[in-house]
C-alpha cells in the first residue's frame, strides 16, 4: 500500500527537486522534506521520537543510531539497486553495524573533509590543520558545525585522531577549540560553499563545497586535505525504528541508487554520487575532478559511533560555543 508522503529529515538542498517530482509522479508518494543542521540534531530529533519515514545522517551519526536502537534493519531484497553500489568501502562500510548481510544504512555520497583556501587573503598556505588556529586569520575562519567535526582538526593536530576516546585528549582538542573560537566568524555547515564564493579566507568544507564554489565562478581557491589526516564521509540514508511507512521509505532508498537518479542528485547537490556508474552521467566535469582516489580513501579516516564517550565530545563542543569571543 502506497502511502500518499513520506517524512525525509536530510539537510537542506540536498536533493533534486526533479528528483523527487519523478519519484512522486512513478510512485504516487510526495516527499516532505525536514531540514537539519548537524549530525547532533539528527540524533536529538530521533532520540527525542520525532516520526520520519527516511533519515540521511552521516555514517558514525547513523551508526549511533542503529546502536541506540532507534534504526531498523534495512530488507535488502527491498533494494534492487544495491547491486549498483561496487565499491567495498561502501558495499560492506565499517560505520554500518550490522552483521552480515543484515544492514541498518543505505548509502547516497561520499568525500572529503578538509579546508579550503582564499589564496587572495593568505600570504602562506600549509597543507595543515594549523592554518585554521592561525591568530592572524582573525574573523576569516568558518567551521563546519558539531562535535565530531570541530574537534576533528586539533585531534588530528595532536595525534589522537577524531576517534579518540582518551577524555584527556578530547579535554585537550576542545581547549584548542575554545582558543580558536574567537577567530572563527560563524560554525555553519548549511552554507560553506557561499562562505568561500564570498571569499572568506579559511573555510572549513566538504570537498562538494569547493567544486560546488568552483562551478559557481569561484577563482584563486585551492582545496587541502591535511598532512595530519583527513575525514571520509559518507552519507548513511536509513528507516528509524518507528517510521510511519518502512514500505515507501524502502522504495525511496532503492530509488536513489538508480545511477540517472543519483547523478541527478549529484549534479543538484555538488557533491559524489556512491554509484559509479553515475560519474559518466554527472554534467560537471569540475565536481567528476573532485572525486576522491583509491588512495585517499584508504588515507582517509571514517568517523566510528563512540558510544558513551560521545558525552565527552558533546560536553566539550557545549564549552567551546559557550566560550566568549
Amino acid at each position: 500500500m502506497n502511502a500518499s508522503s513520506i517524512r525525509l529529515l536530510t539537510w537542506n538542498d540536498y536533493h533534486a527537486p526533479t528528483v523527487l517530482a519523478r519519484f512522486a509522479a512513478e510512485t504516487g508518494i510526495a516527499v516532505d522534506e525536514v531540514y537539519v543542521e548537524s549530525n547532533d540534531e539528527f540524533i536529538a530529533r530521533l532520540a527525542a521520537g520525532e516520526l520520519f519515514d527516511v533519515a540521511m545522517p552521516s555514517d558514525w551519526a547513523a551508526a549511533a543510531l542503529a546502536n541506540a536502537g532507534l534504526l531498523q534493519e534495512l530488507d535488502m531484497e527491498r533494494l534492487s539497486n544495491w547491486r549498483n553500489v561496487t565499491q567495498p568501502e561502501f558495499q560492506h562500510p565499517p560505520y554500518d553495524v550490522g552483521v552480515g548481510d543484515h544492514k541498518y544504512t543505505s548509502v547516497y555520497m561520499f568525500g572529503t573533509e578538509g579546508f579550503a583556501i582564499s589564496l587572495d587573503k593568505m600570504d602562506k598556505t600549509r597543507r595543515s590543520w594549523e592554518m585554521l588556529y592561525d591568530p592572524a586569520s582573525l574573523g576569516q575562519i568558518t567551521m563546519i558545525d558539531g562535535s565530531r567535526e570541530v574537534l576533528a582538526p586539533p585531534l588530528f593536530l595532536l595525534g589522537a585522531g577524531p576517534n579518540s576516546t582518551d577524555p584527556e585528549a578530547i579535554e585537550s582538542a576542545a581547549q584548542m577549540a575554545r582558543e580558536q573560537r574567537r577567530l572563527v566568524l560563524a560554525y555553519d555547515s548549511q552554507n560553506p560553499r557561499q562562505h568561500i564564493v564570498d571569499g572568506v579566507a579559511l573555510v572549513h568544507a566538504w570537498d562538494g563545497d569547493f567544486a560546488a564554489a568552483l562551478s559557481a565562478g569561484a577563482v584563486n581557491i585551492r582545496y587541502v586535505l591535511p598532512k595530519e589526516g583527513f575525514r571520509i564521509w559518507a552519507d548513511a540514508p536509513c528507516i528509524p525504528a518507528n517510521a510511519p511507512d518502512a514500505e515507501a521509505a524502502h522504495r525511496f532508498l532503492d530509488f536513489l541508487l538508480q545511477p540517472d537518479v543519483a547523478a541527478a542528485n549529484a549534479d543538484f547537490a555538488g557533491y559524489q554520487p556512491v554509484v559509479p556508474t553515475a560519474d559518466r552521467l554527472m554534467k560537471s566535469l569540475v565536481q567528476r575532478s573532485m572525486r576522491p582516489t583509491d588512495e585517499q580513501l584508504e588515507e582517509g579516516t571514517f568517523l566510528r559511533d563512540l558510544g558513551l564517550a560521545q558525552q565527552l565530545y558533546d560536553d566539550a563542543y557545549a564549552r567551546v560555543r559557550g566560550a566568549s569571543r
